[in-house]
């Protein structure tokens, strides 16, 4: 066949990606629109009263205002909302909540424990069995108006390598029905995906090598072996994925309060051995809830990544022994840019603006590869399905806002894809697809804060392919340190002002 005759498979490619917001007057957003109401008011009454000076000193100062928050944008974050960060890392060092000490000699423990600190503090985990006998963790985090409990599954995707494109599409086309699936189920609070790799130490390839070791064996084929174990010690990256998914705790019957540990594990006993089947068309591979225990040591290794071939090691020889209240660090402080725990340092970025245009299913590729000078790297895409029966309703008011922006402005191409963006998706949702909100965190670790300094601009280059923008967690490092972690942390519930009111800014 001439190369004229060869087929071209174009790769298949996805968007049509919004973010619900509400619109106001002259491209402002609703809640600035309505923040200057008050303004117009008062500069009218100053007029009707003579007062022209005052009127005059109260438009230039709301248009100096406006012209600031517009103006002065950087990375999503206007000059106020900067000089807030800043304002609270100095609020938070004087008092001293940058700083956690645990353990013996620490501070806030007095049985000696090392809890996990911040929004995990008051966590509890433990084990039972789905239906179908399997062990399962769960993870509970409860109070202040928050009842959530999380499974966490491991899984050791297949890739895509030798894979045709007509099955990477099925995969992807199976996860997305996954989350339209989260959507449909009640009481789910969202999901997550963690993939998180780092230096392979060797030790998996030495206890092959002991394992299979021969005491007849040829000198040939020993010294074979043993060069082999000399020689690639190092091994490749360790690669592994966890999705973890977080059911919504409270009460049925309206009161507030928890509904516990019993009750709430024997309903996702139930419901499991369905959410982990529905993964098995995604490429996850193998998939297997985790226990009690495997939670407890990936998240003291992420704590402290020194001590990962210790743990591995103890793993083989039957267990670390380790407890919840040991996963967390003895030490750690909370920086404006960086957040050290224990004898590591790491930094985490946050998503703060989707993809303006297409993507594939390998635009991502990049940042999800291996990277040796690293001792943990953790990409984690968050997930909150919308319940099914909110969806329509969310589908009518982005296309009202969308109609309501595009008449507030000239017509331009930006408005243009956004109304026609609102009227796919009422299509699709019209014929049965979901809606999900989902964001991205990537966590690198170090030994020092000097080996970070070279991934300022690594880290958001390595997702340009995915046309995304990433933006430091400045001021909030502990908190987004914890969010990419597979522990089940669904940050918009801890938050004081809901989603529907944010929306307006």
């Amino acid at each position: 066949m001439s190369s004229a005759d060869e087929v071209r498979i174009e790769p298949q490619v996805f968007g049509n990606l919004s973010v619900p917001r509400r619109s106001g007057l002259g491209g402002l957003s609703m809640g600035v629109s309505a923040a200057l109401i008050p303004v117009v008011l008062l500069g009218i009454l100053f007029l009707a009263t003579g007062r022209w000076l005052l009127a005059g000193a109260l438009v230039l100062a709301a248009a100096v205002a406006v012209l600031l928050l517009v103006a002065t944008k950087r990375q999503g974050r206007s000059i106020y909302g900067r000089t807030m960060l800043r304002l609270s890392q100095r609020v938070k060092e004087k008092s001293g909540r940058d700083l956690y000490l645990a353990g013996p000699t620490g501070k806030g423990t007095p049985d000696g424990a090392t809890r996990l600190p911040g929004l995990m503090a008051k966590s509890e985990l433990s084990e039972f069995t789905d239906s179908y006998g399997n062990p399962f963790g769960l993870i509970r985090l409860s109070g202040a108006g928050v009842h959530n409990y999380s499974v966490v599954i491991e899984t050791h995707p297949d890739g895509d390598s030798l894979v045709d494109r007509e099955q990477i599409d099925h995969r992807v086309a199976v996860w997305g029905s996954w989350l339209t699936q989260r959507g449909l189920d009640e009481g789910i609070r969202g999901a997550s995906v963690t993939i998180e790799s780092s230096p392979d130490s060797g030790l998996r390839l030495a206890g092959l090598l002991e394992a299979n070791r021969q005491s007849d064996s040829p000198d040939y084929a020993r010294a074979v072996t043993e060069q082999i174990g000399e020689t690639y010690q190092g091994g490749a990256p360790q690669l592994v994925a966890r999705v973890t998914v977080t059911f919504d705790g409270r009460r049925l019957d309206g009161r507030t309060g928890d509904r516990g540990f019993e009750d709430m594990a024997e309903e996702i006993s139930t419901r499991l051995p369905a959410i982990v089947g529905g993964l098995a068309g995604t490429g996850a591979g193998s998939v297997k809830a985790c226990t009690a225990q495997q939670i407890i040591d990936f998240t003291r290794v992420a704590y402290d990544p020194t001590v990962a071939s210790l743990v591995e090691e103890m793993q083989a020889q039957g267990g670390t022994g380790l407890g919840w209240q040991d996963a967390g660090p003895s030490f750690a402080r909370d920086a404006f840019e960086h957040y050290r725990h224990d004898r590591a340092v790491s930094k985490s970025w946050t998503m703060y603006e989707g993809p303006a245009g297409h993507f594939t299913s390998t635009s991502l590729r990049r940042v999800l590869e291996p990277s040796p000078e690293l001792l943990r790297k953790r990409v984690t895409l968050l997930y909150r399905p919308i319940p099914a029966d909110r969806t329509t309703a969310m589908v009518q008011q982005e296309q009202n806002d969308a109609a309501f922006a595009g008449s507030q402005t000239r017509r331009n191409a930006r408005a243009a894809l956004r109304q026609a963006a609102a009227a796919k998706t009422a299509q699709e949702e019209a014929q049965g697809a979901g809606l999900t909100r989902f964001g991205l965190v990537i966590t690198i670790s170090a030994a020092t804060e000097e080996d970070l300094r070279p991934w300022n601009k690594r880290i958001p280059g390595l997702v340009a392919p995915a046309r995304l923008r990433l933006r430091p967690a400045l001021a909030n490092q502990a908190v987004t340190f914890q969010a990419g972690l597979p522990l089940g942390l669904v940050l918009p519930d801890h938050m004081l002002v809901p989603d529907s009111v944010r929306e307006f800014f």
